[in-house]
């Protein structure tokens, strides 16, 4: 296939980080392959994030980059110069991600407007101030090559053995597959993000005691604040692990609700088709949460003054604090309404 004079056969897309992010690029992955069935198409990110995309059907090779190893940058530059790509795509546009795309050689080269780096470009995607969701922030980067935008569901790929694993996990742990569980993720990478401990552990007892079954999970360095939940927590919850990224997704596939701030994992959740209440302060659920209700998803955010704000850090974090046990209860017992899982009888053994 050709738009000009230009090969779009040999397809290198980029989005750096994070975690979150590199799952919104999937619908994106999933038109190039859908307009281009026999186009071989890498994907560069950082590790582990890459991890994500294993197995997906739209990415034939996965590249990985390792921030901090010696010698890590030099051996991924080296990579792309062999792989002859000739169309690359930048979602990320940091000066790093830009070199990278340069580096690749492809004489078509699609990246942001960025000062300093739009030169590196061939094609230069500019923001028209319209406000879009991420998912449609990524596919106007399909323009250039005339690919229809088609805002599709992100979506991650898991293997049989991966939902085995985590169907062990879980009966490893002492969850009944066969009854709701109900996830909870109380971390976040930035603390305006989060909502009070205090909060998450009176809203896993109220589940509790609606005969859902309560699983934590955390990140990286999240184990004082999953502690902190639990220490709230009147009745009796597995300690989670820290899992790989693949296994989160394996794991929460198995679960029926997901619930989380706004940040990485709140992303896996849709992605392998869960039901996801995502908490918001700071940031905007219209950009960041582009799930659809009637799939069981639903942005839980109140409007203060102040937000959004987009701020990492806050002194008072009133936008989360808005945010109250009982509705977050409500959400969840709307989603969970109806399902056979949640029966009487877990009610009255988890009562």
């Amino acid at each position: 296939m050709k738009t000009g004079a230009i090969d779009i056969d040999r397809i290198l897309v980029t989005r750096l980080r994070f975690m979150g992010d590199i799952v919104l690029t999937t619908p994106l992955l999933q038109a190039l392959r859908q307009a281009r069935p026999d186009a071989h198409i890498t994907y560069l990110a950082e590790w582990p994030y890459i991890t994500l995309l294993e197995h997906h059907p739209a990415v034939d090779q996965t590249m990985a980059l390792h921030r901090g190893k010696k010698g890590g940058g030099l051996a991924v530059i080296g990579q792309l110069m062999r792989r002859r790509f000739d169309t690359a795509i930048d979602l990320f546009g940091n000066p790093r991600s830009a070199l990278l795309t340069l580096c690749s050689g492809a004489p078509r080269r699609i990246g942001g407007d960025f000062r300093g780096r739009r030169h590196l470009y061939t094609d230069r995607i500019r923001d028209n101030g319209e406000l879009k969701s991420a998912v449609e922030f990524h596919l106007s980067y399909l323009a250039p090559l005339e690919v229809p935008a088609d805002p599709g569901d992100p979506q991650l790929f898991l293997t049989e053995e991966e939902s085995r694993w985590a169907e062990q996990y879980l009966r490893r742990l002492g969850y009944d597959i066969e009854d709701t569980i109900v996830g909870i993720h109380p971390g976040a990478t930035w603390p305006a993000k989060r909502w009070l401990p205090q909060r998450f552990a009176a809203l896993a007892g109220r589940l509790t005691r609606k005969g859902a079954q309560i699983l934590f999970t955390m990140g990286p360095g999240e184990k004082p604040l999953i502690d902190s939940v639990m220490r709230n927590c009147r009745f009796s919850v597995a300690e989670p692990a820290l899992l790989t990224l693949r296994q989160l997704a394996a794991v929460l596939k198995r679960i029926d609700l997901y619930i989380s701030n706004d940040c990485g994992p709140m992303h896996v959740a849709p992605a392998v088709d869960t039901p996801t209440l995502g908490l918001f302060g700071p940031s905007r659920p219209e950009i960041w949460f582009p799930y659809r209700r009637e799939a069981g998803h639903r942005p839980i955010c109140k409007e203060i003054d102040c937000r959004p704000c987009d701020r990492d850090h806050c002194e008072t974090n009133d936008c989360m604090k808005a945010i109250t046990v009982d509705e977050v209860e409500q959400a969840a017992l709307d989603v969970l309404d109806g399902a056979p899982k949640l029966s009487p009888q877990a009610e009255q053994r988890n009562g």
